[in-house]
């Protein structure tokens, strides 16, 4: 039909023809401006879409691709039963206060919780809340030194100097560092005393005035560096510190950044006097049932700060299990034992304790204590085993590791 009217047309008039045809090209033109343009706009919007899309995805792989942990929790396990008896014991006779979790080829056996977060607002534990972990944050620490000596940016013969050209002791090496031989003092036994150079108690030390201290007053040291295993919480401050300077981050982002996102433990966090509203549940720790002061000193990391939860200390198992943060060859490194001139089957490698258990083989562990807080972080490395105890309250004697040991086997 549209054939036959066209022919017709096209045999009247010329004049016709070509009005009929500048209009039907001029609308056929208008309509491919206008798709054009709609093209155009699709295209430029899809292009920040996909953008944003990218960036998204690059922030989810850094957050979740790692490390992909699927916890079981075994069932009718003989051994559920004597673990939780053991601390229940505890508990009643007052001898416990915390969250517990024991697993295998991270399956989780048994995770529980006893007493209170807070005794004053009644307030009772669960398994989300944090804890100070007190030295068991020196692993961390450890992990987030041989990243940066993996990606050749340091190197384990490095001296303090490199990094802090004003220190005053000489020949003390990152290696030192890590594995407790540098000889230093305690930098609590100068900062913290009555008469000490930090007279203000009210006021917040941090790393940095630390290193200025030691710098000013040069506090004398206990060995010549290397000369023997001495452990020293101002090892792990110092690199702390080195991390910052070689990263250009502050501690607490490079670790939520390279050990926590990655680890999926979106539960922890290092605490320094400037970021309370990053912690998630967090327990109060308390001598007996006094309650701790949220303390000067608590400004200083690396030696302790972090806080976290059972499972996220089990998901940071595993991600040390899979090799997540460093190469195996490092990981093994971090395990070995490092002062050969220590008598006994007990050791330390870097950031981590080691024993040798005469039925269960070789023990990675670290424990820590902290203004009510205790901690224990326990690999049985044979079987495969993990085992955290975080402990709010400060009474009593220390937790045998042994004992915790033999109740997973």
């Amino acid at each position: 039909m549209l054939q036959k009217n066209w022919r017709i047309r096209r045999g009247s008039s010329k004049t016709i023809i070509f009005n009929i045809s500048f209009i039907f090209n001029f609308h056929i033109l208008k309509n491919i401006s206008f798709l054009l343009i709609v093209i155009i706009s699709w295209c430029f919007c899809s292009c920040k879409s996909e953008k944003k899309s990218i960036y998204q995805e690059e922030i989810k792989s850094e957050i979740i691709d790692s490390v992909k942990i699927n916890f079981k929790v075994l069932e009718n396990d003989n051994r559920i039963k004597k673990i939780n008896s053991f601390f229940q014991r505890k508990f009643t006779r007052n001898q416990f206060n915390g969250n517990i979790l024991f697993a295998e080829n991270g399956n989780i056996i048994t995770q529980k919780s006893y007493g209170y977060s807070n005794f004053r607002k009644k307030e009772l534990l669960t398994k989300e809340h944090s804890f100070q972990l007190a030295s068991v944050s020196k692993p961390f620490t450890s992990i987030a030194i041989l990243q940066l000596i993996e990606k050749n940016k340091i190197n384990l013969k490095d001296t303090i100097q490199k990094f802090f050209p004003e220190f005053p002791y000489h020949g003390i090496t990152i290696h030192q560092l890590l594995s407790h031989r540098s000889g230093m003092s305690q930098y609590t036994h100068f900062c913290d005393a009555p008469d000490s150079i930090w007279p203000d108690k009210s006021v917040t030390i941090n790393n940095q005035d630390v290193i200025e201290i030691i710098s000013r007053i040069v506090p004398l040291t206990n060995y010549k560096p290397n000369h023997k295993y001495y452990y020293c919480n101002t090892n792990y401050l110092l690199l702390a510190s080195i991390v910052e300077q070689v990263s250009g981050l502050s501690f607490k982002k490079y670790v939520k950044k390279y050990i926590f996102n990655p680890s999926g433990m979106f539960s922890s966090t290092i605490y320094d006097r400037t970021n309370f509203e990053d912690l998630i549940l967090p327990a109060q720790g308390y001598e007996n049932k006094t309650p701790w002061e949220d303390v000067y000193l608590n400004g200083v990391v690396g030696d302790k700060g972090v806080y976290s939860t059972t499972e996220d200390l089990l998901k940071f198992d595993r991600a040390l299990k899979e090799n997540i943060f460093i190469s195996d060859s490092l990981k093994k490194l971090a395990f070995s034992k490092m002062n050969l001139d220590k008598n006994g089957n007990k050791n330390y490698g870097y950031g981590f304790r080691l024993k040798e258990h005469e039925k269960y083989g070789k023990i990675v562990y670290h424990t820590g204590w902290w203004k009510g807080f205790r901690s224990y972080f326990i690999k049985v490395m044979d079987k495969n085993q993990t085992i955290v105890v975080l402990n709010n309250v400060k009474r009593g004697r220390f937790l045998n590791i042994d004992r915790l040991i033999e109740l997973i086997n």
